[in-house]
């Protein structure tokens, strides 16, 4: 995935193509670099697509732009377009970070800490669900969320602010009617998905909310619609929560069976 941090990014692309000058980046990108790693090692075609967030997004993007590169796609935690509202959430998260004046229109010589910790307040309260919050099942790792939060601050301000910008605009930018052919219309591209799809939402994920899955499955041929019975929202799906894990994974076993 582009402006990741680890491949070509922001951070870590020389002049002039650095920083805040960094390209914009679509999902399709990220398939298409993914797409010619594959092929030359000889890969053809793929079992499955599996993917998580935006590796969701690219799951679609996958499944809409090579057809027949794949048997089957996974897609959990995410959806094949971005709608208003994911847009307007990911405009909040940027403009906390880029109104630190330390922040220089993205050309800083160090981090700008305040608008990393705006960032991380911002982007903290949709990870989880309400009631997860209500709970207070951040304990007994942190004894208040205000130890939580500092928590969250601390790991965001290690990440690069253009990197984290370019990838918010990757994801607010994302929709998979973007294909060549579709013109724009999401709901064409969903129905011509020739593959199997297991659609894999969190029952209380924020970000992606299980209405536009819903709503994203009308139009795809071959698809099983499974929640994830999960009170951490989005974060169900990163790998951390062991009960979540063991069901996302019987539910893929059990697909690509």
């Amino acid at each position: 995935m582009f402006a990741n941090g680890l491949s070509s990014s922001p951070s870590n692309t020389p002049a002039p193509f650095h920083g805040p000058k960094f390209p914009a980046i679509a999902i399709r990108d990220d398939v298409e670099a993914a797409r010619r790693v594959l092929t030359s090692l000889g890969v053809i075609r793929v079992r499955a697509v599996v993917g998580f967030s935006m590796g969701a997004q690219q799951a679609f993007q996958w499944a809409v732009g090579h057809q027949d590169f794949m048997d089957q796609i996974v897609a959990y935690c995410g959806t094949a377009k971005t709608y208003p509202h994911g847009v307007v959430r990911l405009e909040s998260a940027i403009s906390a970070l880029t109104a630190d004046a330390a922040f220089n229109d993205g050309n800083y010589a160090s981090p700008p800490m305040r608008g990393l910790a705006a960032w991380a307040n911002s982007w903290t309260a949709w990870t989880r669900s309400q009631e997860w919050w209500r709970l207070e099942l951040f304990k007994p790792g942190a004894r208040t969320v205000d130890d939580f939060m500092a928590a969250q601050t601390r790991y965001w301000s290690s990440k690069d602010a253009n990197d984290l910008i370019s990838q918010a605009r990757t994801w607010q930018r994302h929709n998979v009617g973007d294909t060549p052919g579709f013109n724009g219309d999401h709901e064409r591209a969903l129905r011509s998905i020739k593959v199997p799809v297991l659609y894999m939402p969190c029952q209380t994920d924020l970000y992606f909310p299980i209405g536009d899955i819903r709503y994203e499955s009308q139009f795809i041929p071959q698809v099983s619609v499974v929640p994830i019975p999960s009170l951490l929202g989005h974060i169900a799906g990163t790998g951390g929560n062991r009960t979540d894990n063991d069901f996302i994974n019987a539910e893929i076993q059990r697909f690509l069976k």
